[in-house]
């Protein structure tokens, strides 16, 4: 659902300067949008117009469509093979998905779907992929060094708050569908915490009103690849396109609510399943099968969002928003998502298999069609020759015998055949046996679908590929490669999700206006709290972090611990052997454990230590106590002094060195106290008889 209100890109009454009631009465404030509109030029405030902007929008989303149904009927068809719905193929002369009628009543025309399970193994192997985002500083110093910091945890954050993991799946399943895929990035003043509250009075009724104030949030839809409309198929980018249109189908009640206009209803249509009217599957089926159709909704109108980049003429670009003829909304472009903080249009794009000049791209399903259809035939091939075997077939003189008795019990048990005297009996056909072909052929039809659409029978199957010897060696060599032929894909999904990273990080920079707070679990289970602002997200410089998302499966990580024990990497240099800490990460990597909570006592104390830095951050000094492991606290305020955001904090407020000084000397006179009551234990007082010697039967 698009989140586009009214709300969002209206001006903000709260902003401007307070001005006397009666100026306020004399001079009504102008919005965002109306004083834009004035400052252009009268040509450019002609095409502002509620009638020319709805003539333009609808000339060009028509001009559009037609451009755009080409690709539209192949993605219709792709979806159709995916759906079992495999007996259609596209009509040039109406544009539209025609069913291929039977050529006889006996055919059989079963549907044996290959392309559905290869697309599926290929979306649940790319939808595996967790594309960590991080923000690279621009500079060494210390604010840069901050900020890269607050971006990554902020991505991280937005990451897990707004579903991205489930909205990259539907993105994958529209690219697999269709070869593209689309995130349209925006921000929404109506969603976040609530920070206040507005009492007006409403001046009919005379009631109160109170009206929510929050702070705003990010909002990433996974938009359907048939809503998005390209200024031209033939701009490959989302960047090179001048303007876009995203067309949606709302409910008026819908409408109503979101842009506060009620608009008339018009024709729409919607896919859904339809009983097919021609014989579907073999003999003994009838029609059975479905068929998907277009069908009209009630109530329903499709909002044009027509999104325009900033030209010589429209300086700050232009968003109109129409609905059955109605402008729902107009003026400039809200969202500074563009390189710098320009304006630009708010879409990211992935592509399946990328055309060099062609907005959409190519997809998988497309190329496993021709084979499909030819596996289809060869399978039911077979099935009629195996009827003509077990239903069998007869040869009779003419008039010898009772056709329609013949035709009726032939094929039945037991069943006695009358023919007349004078004339040969009728003869059972004797078939051929079936060629060695088709078996050859069904083989050289699988391995040729397997290689079309990069999924190997290792992960379709679960079981080796032919040719394997079954080795942990070949096993891995045949999933590398496996993986090697989703590696375009996957590099174009993280490209795409990086993207989308860089404008998430431009919208809250432009938007948040106040300070917020970013909370995460860092090292050692310990709750991380950080303050920022918009200020703080100096850099933009999203990168993907390092690893390879398609090899990471737990056998794999496994036998890659296995092989590490085996080698050095993993001992204590000093002691030659594996520490506490490294087993218990170890037993992590293979799940078997957990690595943070294998010494809890010193856990405890570590998150204490933790705690404390905080606190000594913020001004307190909490004071040890004599039960603190004082060695292991000193270990962990050092380690934290040593860290580039306390120097940064540290050159801001120097007294922050002397609170931590103070903080470890105590931990040293703690320990000092200790040792002293320990010599006394074992030291007479002065004056006192010495010990004996062990030898002599003294004490130790």
């Amino acid at each position: 659902m698009s989140l586009l209100n009214l709300n969002i890109f209206g001006g903000n009454s709260r902003d401007a300067p307070m001005q006397p009631p009666q100026m306020q009465a004399q001079q009504p404030q102008m919005s965002q949008q109306d004083k834009y509109i004035s400052s252009l030029d009268p040509q450019a405030q002609m095409e502002f117009q509620d009638d020319a902007v709805v003539a333009m929008i609808q000339k060009e989303f028509k001009r559009r469509q037609d451009e755009r149904r080409p690709f539209e009927l192949q993605w219709r068809l792709n979806q159709a093979f995916l759906e079992g719905n495999q007996y259609v193929d596209i009509n040039p002369v109406s544009m539209a998905l025609d069913e291929i009628p039977k050529m006889f009543w006996w055919q059989e025309r079963e549907v044996f779907n290959i392309v559905a399970p290869n697309i599926e193994m290929r979306s649940a192997k790319l939808g595996r992929m967790r594309p960590i985002l991080k923000c690279r500083p621009g500079t060494g110093e210390q604010q840069d060094v901050r900020s890269a910091k607050v971006g990554t945890q902020l991505l991280k954050n937005n990451y897990y708050d707004e579903g991205i993991q489930l909205k990259l799946g539907d993105v994958i399943c529209w690219m697999e569908a269709c070869g593209t895929g689309f995130f349209k990035n925006t921000w929404n003043r109506n969603s976040g915490k609530i920070f206040a509250k507005m009492i007006s009075q409403d001046p009919n009724t005379m009631q109160e009103i109170a009206e929510e104030i929050r702070e705003g949030n990010l909002d990433v839809v996974a938009v359907p690849t048939p809503e998005i409309y390209p200024d031209s198929c033939y701009h490959q980018e989302v960047t090179n396109c001048r303007s876009i249109i995203h067309a949606k189908t709302y409910h008026l009640d819908e409408i109503e609510e979101i842009w506060g206009t009620r608009v008339p209803a018009e024709q729409t249509t919607a896919m859904q399943l339809q009983r097919s009217m021609t014989g579907i599957g073999g003999l003994g089926y009838g029609l059975g099968g479905f068929n998907i159709v277009t069908t009209k909704l009630e109530n329903h109108a499709v909002v044009m969002e027509y999104w325009e980049i900033p030209t010589k003429k429209f300086s700050q670009g232009r968003l109109l928003i129409v609905a059955s003829g109605r402008v729902l909304y107009k003026g400039p472009l809200p969202f500074p998502v563009g390189e710098d903080g320009q304006l630009a249009l708010p879409f990211t794009k992935v592509d399946c298999i990328r055309r060099p000049g062609i907005f959409w791209g190519k997809t998988v399903s497309e190329r496993l069609i021709p084979p499909q259809r030819r596996y289809n035939a060869l399978r039911n091939r077979k099935a009629e020759y195996l009827n003509r075997c077990s239903i069998g077939q007869w040869t009779y003189e003419e008039n010898s015998v009772d056709e329609e008795y013949l035709e009726d019990n032939a094929g039945a048990p037991g069943a006695i055949i009358p023919f007349k005297k004078g004339f040969n009996r009728p003869e059972h056909v004797q078939n051929d046996q079936l060629p060695a072909a088709f078996d050859t052929e069904e083989r050289t039809l699988l391995n040729e679908i397997s290689i079309l659409s990069g999924v190997s029978e290792l992960s379709r199957q679960s079981q080796a590929p032919s040719g394997t010897s079954g080795s942990g060696v070949s096993l891995a060599i045949a999933l590398e490669q496996d993986d090697t032929r989703l590696s375009t894909t996957a590099g174009n999904i993280e490209q795409f999700i990086v993207q989308s990273g860089k404008q998430w990080l431009r919208l809250h920079k432009a938007f948040v206006k106040l300070p917020r707070t970013l909370r995460s679990i860092g090292r050692n289970n310990v709750v991380e709290v950080m303050d920022w602002t918009a200020g703080d997200l100096r850099s933009d410089d999203v990168v993907v972090e390092s690893f390879s998302a398609l090899a990471e499966s737990p056998a794999q990580r496994r036998q890659m611990v296995f092989d590490l024990m085996g080698t050095p990497l993993v001992l204590d240099p000093e002691t030659g052997k594996m520490t506490k800490e490294m087993q218990s990460k170890l037993l992590e990597m293979i799940e078997l454990g957990h690595w943070e909570a294998t010494d809890d006592d010193n856990e405890v104390h570590i998150n204490k230590a933790e705690r404390e830095n905080r606190d000594i951050v913020q001004g307190m000094f909490p004071m040890p106590v004599t039960y603190d492991d004082h060695v292991l606290h000193m270990s962990r305020h050092n380690n934290y002094r040593l860290t580039v955001d306390y120097e940064a904090m540290k050159a801001q407020n120097p007294m922050l060195e002397v609170l931590f000084q103070q903080h470890v000397q105590v931990h040293m006179a703690y320990i000092g106290l200790h040792a002293q009551q320990l010599v006394s234990q074992i030291m007479p007082p002065p004056g006192a008889p010495g010990l004996l010697p062990p030898a002599a039967g003294g004490m130790v």
